[in-house]
């Protein structure tokens, strides 16, 4: 890390001092770095070399519309050399073949002169400095994996250094590595394996490097699995359901994007504790997880519920493979609404989602590589410590994973068509009452003895007189009969 602080000593600093910066949308800054030192004698001069198309096939996975895209060749900069050397900026769509088609071996003065050495740091230091101007953006790197700075022959310990500023260095969030198959022979030197590097600079790049990975493109061309180098304290397990123990009426499964666990209950069936068989998935690749303690916590808006794991710990789990658990947690019952609530009435007896969320850590965590990786890794790059640049740093014993998880609820009709019900009823008790109310009925009443005709609309009341003119009484109605109130004495008032 300190041969890349004396390249660019302010890199972290400007990357902090540009986190106001936000790329444009659906842009990012790439820039492919090719390697052209001597070392690499054999990929220009075989006949059958892939190296140039993979480069340009890359590149080509890689970018969007928009994207500022940036070819350059890189060797170490000595004599009349200079690296890395800019090959021209490329649209996402445009051509890398003919820039790279002149592309020869790098000499320090002239071509005459012994070829070229190599230097990693410098290469990327500048492209950082230079062509990114300190902004996040991702750098892609093609090598023999030899870093041969001023001809050191100790090429492994200088790519150890190399390795160590991966692992250590902070404003470098992501790191990638495709080791690839690809012998090839030239007039002075062999090789078998070309190795492909993808750096983020920045959190930026490092969210963008993961959706240029996720989009499935660049998987058609580096068809082997990615070796992750950082960051390996997150991400690192996944849990795949199986099913619920303790109920057959929640349904457990996976959502469209492969992460989401999804739970599927009736409203009328909901339980409150959740019995989850799933299986826990080894993400770390090329690690193996030797030992690592397991904890889960479940979150709901801003509250943390406790989850229980078990078994409690990990042991020889390889990377890809699956070991059985057990998950046991409390749903949230007052996050769940009644089926009689406003919310799920709104519904009209379909879903209504509760997003929460899982999160697994793990703790003590003892990462180690297959032997398997390690024979593979030997035959590719014979004498390269490469092994060591998958020796995660002794600190990163704990990594966390967070999973989503969506409870859908699904409520019954019967509160919606009961709801229905109910308005209806009252839209009809309003409209006959609206009838009955406009309708006038035709009463007989004796007033001391005198037979009189009267007309009353419901709700209505109306003073009886007698044969003079003066009020002796009144008569009332409501629903039913009318009702004789407030006779004077002296007076005798009946209906007929």
């Amino acid at each position: 890390m300190s041969a890349l602080r004396r390249l660019f000593p302010t890199c972290a600093v400007a990357l902090s001092l540009a986190a106001g910066w936000v790329a444009p949308a659906s842009a990012v800054q790439q820039a492919f770095l090719v390697q052209n030192s001597g070392w690499m004698e054999p990929f220009y001069t075989d006949p059958n070399s892939q190296f140039k198309p993979l480069v340009a096939a890359v590149a080509h996975a890689a970018a969007s519309p928009g994207d500022k895209l940036s070819l350059l060749a890189f060797s170490q900069t000595s004599g009349t050399n200079v690296s890395p050397l800019a090959l021209g900026e490329i649209g996402s769509g445009g051509a890398v073949m003919p820039s790279l088609a002149a592309l020869g071996l790098a000499h320090k003065n002239g071509p005459a002169s012994a070829l070229a050495d190599t230097d990693f740091q410098e290469a990327i230091g500048s492209v950082i400095r230079t062509t990114f101007q300190a902004k996040p953006g991702i750098i892609w790197i093609f090598t023999n994996n030899k870093n041969s700075p001023g001809n050191d022959p100790a090429t492994a310990a200088r790519n150890l250094d190399f390795y160590r500023m991966l692992h250590l260095e902070p404003s470098i969030t992501r790191t990638l590595v495709f080791p690839l198959k690809m012998p090839v022979q030239g007039k002075q030197y062999a090789a078998r394996g070309l190795m492909v590097y993808a750096l983020a600079y920045g959190n930026e790049a490092g969210n963008e490097l993961k959706k240029i990975l996720a989009n499935g493109k660049l998987s058609a061309i580096l068809t082997r699995q990615p070796a992750r180098l950082k960051p390996v304290d997150q991400d690192g397990v996944r849990i795949v359901p199986e099913s619920i123990l303790n109920t057959p009426d929640v349904k457990a499964s996976m959502g469209s994007d492969q992460r989401t666990l999804v739970l599927d209950v009736d409203a009328s069936k909901l339980v409150p504790a959740v019995r989850l068989k799933a299986s826990l998935e080894n993400l770390f690749y090329p690690y193996l997880i030797s030992h690592a303690g397991v904890q889960g916590t479940l979150h709901v808006d801003q509250r943390s519920l406790p989850l229980s794991v078990t078994p409690a710990q990990l042991d020889s789990l390889a990377p890809g493979q699956r070991k059985s658990i057990q998950v046991d947690f409390n749903l949230p019952l007052e996050e769940v609404p009644s089926a009689w609530s406003r919310q799920s009435i709104a519904a009209m007896g379909k879903q209504v989602i509760i997003p929460m969320s899982v999160e697994v850590g793990l703790s003590d965590q003892q990462l180690a590589l297959p032997d398997s990786f390690k024979a593979e890794m030997a035959e590719l790059f014979p004498g390269d410590p490469i092994s060591d640049v998958f020796v995660p740093p002794a600190s990163v014993r704990v990594s966390m994973t967070r999973v989503p998880l969506l409870v859908r609820v699904q409520y019954p009709m019967l509160p919606v068509l009961a709801a229905i019900g109910a308005v209806l009823a009252l839209v009809a008790a309003l409209v006959g009452l609206s009838l009955f109310s406009t309708r006038s009925t035709r009463y007989a009443v004796n007033v001391d003895g005198v037979r009189r005709q009267i007309v009353l609309k419901p709700f209505r009341s109306l003073v009886i007189q007698d044969g003079e003119g003066k009020p002796v009484g009144t008569i009332r109605r409501g629903f039913g009969r009318p009702q004789l109130s407030g006779v004077l004495p002296g007076h005798t008032v009946t209906l007929a």
